[in-house]
């Protein structure tokens, strides 16, 4: 697949977008608070950037989905940093903020694309903190406080854990 992405093969990235747009569209949207709207356009703009950036993917050190998830969660987070995203947030009302978040409950479906089964090999402590970075969204800090441990704990389970998976599953 990425021989064919860096070849500029077009159908490809189709099949990669129809693959993981779901999923990176949920991640997308609980850091963008929900806002449908705008987490379609950061996952329009991420896309592109995958587009245009492919070669500058490294299979050593990582999966293509956690380069992606990575750079459309970036994205994300710069567009919740810009000025116009902060005046957005500060007009919204309360009962628009409501109706977001009770329609905008995504969960990824990873099971499709095979990732619940390779992380089985994990142990529990560790799948807990990939669940919750990478499977629900939480940023490091957002996830110790979630599993009430210290952030260096989270960053050290994360770490082994993407060591462990590398061993079983070295692309």
């Amino acid at each position: 697949m990425v021989f064919r992405l860096r070849n500029g093969d077009e159908a490809a990235f189709t099949v990669l977008y129809r693959q993981y747009a779901n999923a990176l569209l949920g991640i997308i949207g609980k850091v963008l608070d929900g806002d449908i709207e705008l987490s379609k356009e950061v996952l329009q703009e991420g896309m592109l950037k995958v587009w245009k950036n492919i070669n500058s993917y490294d299979s050593t050190k990582g999966t293509l989905f956690t380069w992606m998830l990575n750079i459309c969660r970036n994205m994300a987070i710069d567009k919740t940093r810009s000025r116009s995203f902060k005046n957005q947030q500060k007009n919204e009302s309360m009962d628009a903020k409501a109706w977001l978040e009770n329609k905008f409950q995504y969960q990824p479906q990873p099971e499709t694309i095979g990732v619940v089964k390779m992380l089985d090999i994990l142990q529990p402590s560790q799948r807990e903190v990939v669940d919750t970075i990478y499977m629900l969204g939480y940023s490091h800090s957002e996830a110790a406080e979630r599993l009430q441990i210290p952030v260096g704990t989270v960053k050290t389970r994360l770490r082994s854990a993407i060591l462990e998976l590398r061993k079983h599953f070295n692309e």
